[in-house]
């Protein structure tokens, strides 16, 4: 059933509209924040993420009480913990301080494995990285089917975990929740899952063809778990795609070895299935602006951590809908009162002519990311002072 709350239409409508490119009423409010906001409603971790739906609901309803808001990106829980725990290392743990990682760090593939990898990227991933990155499952390969099957149940719980989560506060709050699915671009999958950032750096120089080999090799299955997680477009959500590797090339590096895949996931998953793409853009794009003309035109997000976000937004407006521009650093360090002159420069900067929503440039993680009182002030001053 369709959610009806005419508070949620509205706050969509107002996303979408943005999202398009448009102009809407007035500037979304929309930060970014995922453990932030657990801690903010006084839930314990492993209750809000692990234990309890609705711990984590009444987190975000206490933040709705409090701090106003057209939606989140998602709700924080990303980690599906109960899964991981069945392969022992080298997964994400909880702490009191938020998720940690832990074990089996750097490279999990040598640069003489590329054309296996090539040859058939799902074998590979199976037989060689999993058992490497999971050492349990070669130490006792005869339970690896019946830890395979528990896996799979522990993440199905979690998909419904926050499923009912991410309901609520739709329905109940009529706050849009975006992030529907997650997409990963291959030079990504690269670097965080594979070769690290060192023997990246070092595969772009002494293996360059290899390395576009095994991007192309993987896009597929790529597309495959990205069309999996989200398998309908709709004007609800996004495709939630983080970009890790861009800002440490140069221009002519990241034309070569990343701008074609990023190109050919935007052309895949955006032009011709229709979904909306939410690219969280790590450190600052300006070199890259020109290249990113080169895009197809289509429903992107960017969120953009650093640079002049007005350059930015004159340069590829066309091609961006442009989020961001509230600094962490002052949000953390600042008054309430530079807070909001800074907000007040966001929509005198940022919000003539639309396509632009209000953010923070960055994740929240912990409570000390940004003063309650600094965030609520902000998000206020635009809800009423950003009508068009």
């Amino acid at each position: 059933m369709e959610n009806q709350n005419p508070v949620y239409l509205e706050k969509l409508d107002r996303l979408n509209k943005t999202i398009e490119k448009g102009t809407a009423d007035r500037v979304p409010v929309l930060p970014i924040m995922e453990t932030w906001a657990a801690f903010y409603g006084g839930a314990n971790l492993e209750d809000a993420y692990v234990k309890n739906p609705n711990t984590l609901f009444n987190a975000y309803k206490k933040i709705n009480e409090t701090i106003y808001l057209d939606g989140i990106l998602e709700n924080g829980n990303l980690i599906p913990l109960k899964m991981m725990s069945n392969f022992g290392e080298g997964i994400y743990t909880l702490t009191d301080k938020g998720f940690v990682t832990k074990g089996s760090e750097g490279a999990t593939m040598d640069p003489s494995e590329y054309p296996e990898l090539v040859k058939n990227p799902l074998a590979f991933f199976a037989n060689v990285i999993a058992p490497r990155k999971y050492p349990i499952l070669k130490e006792d390969p005869e339970k690896n089917l019946d830890r395979l099957r528990k896996a799979f149940g522990d993440f199905m719980e979690f998909l419904q975990f926050n499923g009912q989560v991410d309901s609520r506060i739709e329905n109940e709050l009529g706050l849009p929740v975006l992030a529907k699915g997650v997409g990963f671009l291959t030079p990504d999958m690269i670097l965080d899952f594979l070769r690290d950032f060192v023997g990246v750096s070092l595969d772009l120089r002494r293996h360059p063809e290899e390395f576009l080999a095994a991007c192309d090799a993987i896009f597929e299955p790529a597309l495959e778990m990205t069309l999996g997680s989200y398998p309908v477009a709709d004007k609800r959500g996004v495709v939630f795609s983080p970009l890790h590797l861009p800002t440490f090339l140069k221009p002519k590096d990241f034309e070569k070895f990343y701008f074609p895949f990023m190109y050919k996931f935007v052309e895949e998953v955006a032009v011709k299935r229709g979904y909306r793409i939410f690219f969280f853009m790590e450190n600052d794009w300006t070199p890259y602006l020109s290249i990113l003309q080169g895009l197809p035109d289509a429903d992107i997000i960017g969120l953009f951590e650093g640079g002049d976000l007005k350059h930015i937004k004159a340069s590829i407006g066309n091609k961006f809908c442009i989020w961001g521009g509230m600094p962490l650093s002052l949000l953390r360090l600042g008054t309430e009162q530079e807070c909001i002159d800074k907000a007040k420069e966001c929509l005198d900067l940022y919000a003539p002519g639309g396509n632009y929503v209000f953010s923070t440039d960055m994740n929240l993680l912990s409570l000390e990311d940004a003063k309650p009182e600094n965030l609520k002030a902000v998000c206020q001053y635009v809800h009423e002072n950003g009508k068009y």
